[in-house]
């Protein structure tokens, strides 16, 4: 439970005079028992210079009546005892008690330290009175020779009575002012905390970001007053910053969140204090858990901790490019990024931390070898034809008296390579629109079955000549698409080519319509060569093929089931594969409805 601050005034204020109360007293306590005790000492110092007097002329004679009644009327004068002890501890004369029936006094401690010094003291109970003494003792010589000791002592519970009284009137004099000072310290508290009370409440709602209340200033003592004008004047400049901090920070975070670019900060203590969802995603971590963790805690890539230490410690810039590559098991492919990282500095000579920007360039890269793979491709598809085409003109020119018949044969390879050579730039012309998304037409209800009879029309003849059995699978109910047209037969015609190509005389091909709940389906299967399990998902991407020789003596030229991938992907849809080396193969169309 939290105490006010009214309390905690009036209770210091109260402690402390208690505390001064308590302290003065024992202070005048002590100072009055030292003062009394120094006069004490005075007083037994004076009668042992009396002692010493009438015992000069007894050291060496037995104590005479006359020298007891002297002693015993000096002590009873000065309210003290008085004791005479030899040089070997027998005691003389005492003037309370008889000396016959005292002990020795050689081993009392103020006899030592006075055998000693020359004087001595001691608080102690006495063995002979059985009452608390001071006792003052001193040795006295003659001619250089220890003739004795004169010793004097005062009762201190007589010292202590007095002690109390005085203790007694000092307790009511400080409670009577402690009284006073309580009353005096209530007034007081409440005069200091009521506007400081006031202007505690005036921090407390600007530090809740209440600017908007009114901020008038407190009345109170100057101080408290400057107090409650300064912090309204600081609730007005904090409104204007905040608002306008608050504007330029979401400014930033709506710019780093939307950039493409990762985007890591740390501090100086390699602690995170902004990731963007980009980054985030990059480097496999919680955006919203990352936040004032260190940076080799979210990620292992070494790449990013070395360039954001390099930047952090020496404050230049550097770049670096990484892959990152799924864990075993993971989905996805590897990335390629490029990193670069700079310095942030608030003041010059401070720590400063580090800031990574994180470019995904994977389709760039990818992008970058298809195109070297299409140029390398391309150039090797047209040399191939050209070449031929180039070599029998060339030798037709240069023997005029070839024979008819072997001119025939040489114009027939020259018409089939122009053939191969204009259907290589016609799927070539194909892709490119097909990328462009020019030349798609209109988008209308149509029935993949009549597609289906009809392509396996147009393909009776080429079946037949390879003895082929071509057949058509329809299902009764309607199979209608939204699609085009032109498109849908270009993915049938390749499909139905290829597999007449790669089945062997006296195979089979299919081609059926199937109706799903989520999905319409063409298939074509065949009962050729089939395809390798590892080669299966390269079998769409642009000039491959399977057995490079063979497609060649077909006429293929590598582009066929790319182009139906990419139609299936304009239409909404996609294909799939089915193979089995030397059983042949299915190709799947999936169109969703």
């Amino acid at each position: 439970m939290r105490v006010s601050f009214f309390w905690r005034l009036y209770i210091g204020c109260v402690a402390l005079i208690l505390l001064s109360t308590v302290t003065l007293g024992v202070w005048f306590e002590r100072r009055a028992r030292a003062d009394m005790l120094s006069d004490l000492d005075a007083s037994l110092r004076a009668r042992l210079v009396l002692l010493q007097d009438i015992a000069a002329s007894h050291w060496d004679k037995p104590a005479s009546p006359e020298l007891e009644l002297r002693i015993q009327r000096l002590g009873i004068d000065g309210a003290a005892r008085l004791t005479l002890v030899r040089a070997d501890g027998v005691v003389i004369a005492d003037s309370e008690r008889d000396p016959v029936s005292i002990g020795n006094h050689r081993l009392r401690p103020e006899i030592e330290q006075a055998l000693r010094t020359g004087e001595g003291w001691a608080e102690r109970d006495s063995e002979t009175v059985g009452r608390p003494y001071r006792y003052l003792a001193r040795a006295v010589r003659v001619d250089g020779e220890l003739a004795g000791f004169v010793r004097a002592a005062f009762p201190l519970d007589e010292l202590e009575a007095r002690i109390s009284d005085l203790r007694v009137s000092a307790t009511l004099t400080a409670l009577v002012a402690a009284s006073i000072a309580v009353v005096v310290a209530l007034s007081f508290a409440r005069r200091v905390s009521g506007p400081l009370s006031a202007t505690a409440a005036l921090a407390e709602r600007v530090a809740r970001g209440d600017y908007a209340g009114p901020t008038e200033s407190v009345e109170g003592a100057d101080e408290i007053a400057r107090l409650s004008e300064a912090i309204a004047t600081m609730n007005r400049q904090l409104e204007e910053r905040l608002a306008t901090k608050t504007a330029d920070r979401n400014q930033v975070l709506a710019i780093l969140g939307g950039m493409v670019e990762g985007v890591v900060a740390i501090d100086a203590d390699e602690r995170i204090v902004h990731i963007n969802g980009v980054a985030a995603r990059l480097l496999g971590a919680d955006q919203a858990a990352v936040e004032g963790r260190r940076i080799w805690e979210i990620t292992r890539v070494r790449e990013v901790g070395d360039l954001l230490d390099h930047a952090r410690r020496t404050g230049e810039p550097r770049s670096a490019s990484c892959t990152l590559v799924p864990s075993v098991g993971a989905l996805g492919a590897q990335v390629e990024l490029e990193l670069r990282a700079s310095a942030i500095r608030h003041a010059p000579g401070e720590r400063c931390g580090a800031v990574l920007v994180m470019h995904d360039v994977t389709e760039l890269r990818r992008l970058e070898s298809v195109r070297r793979d299409f140029v390398a491709n391309v150039s090797h598809e047209l040399k191939t034809p050209l070449t031929a085409i180039r070599g029998m003109v060339e030798t037709m020119i240069d023997d005029p008296l070839m024979p008819t018949e072997m001119r025939a044969r040489f114009l027939e390879r020259v018409r089939e390579q122009s053939l191969r050579l204009s259907a290589l730039v016609t799927d070539l012309l194909s892709l490119a629109k097909l990328e462009t998304q020019e030349g798609r037409g209109e988008r209308v209800p149509i029935d993949l079955r009549a597609l289906v009879r009809d392509g396996v029309a147009r393909f009776g003849d080429v079946a037949a000549r390879k003895r082929l059995t071509l057949v058509a699978e329809l299902p009764e109910q309607d199979c209608a698409v939204q699609a085009d047209e032109e498109s849908l037969r270009q993915i049938l015609d390749n499909l139905l080519d290829n597999a007449c190509k790669y089945t062997p005389e006296g195979g089979r091909v299919w081609a059926r319509v199937l109706r799903r709940p989520e999905e319409l389906r063409i298939e074509v299967e065949d009962s050729g060569i089939g395809i390798e399990p590892a080669l299966q998902a390269r079998v769409f991407e642009r000039f491959y093929r399977v057995d490079k020789a063979r497609s060649r003596d077909l006429g293929g030229t590598g582009l066929g089931l790319s182009i139906v991938k990419h139609l299936a992907n304009s239409l909404g849809g996609g294909v799939s594969l089915e193979s089995t080396p030397g059983s042949g193969s299915i190709f799947r169309v999936h169109f969703p409805i």
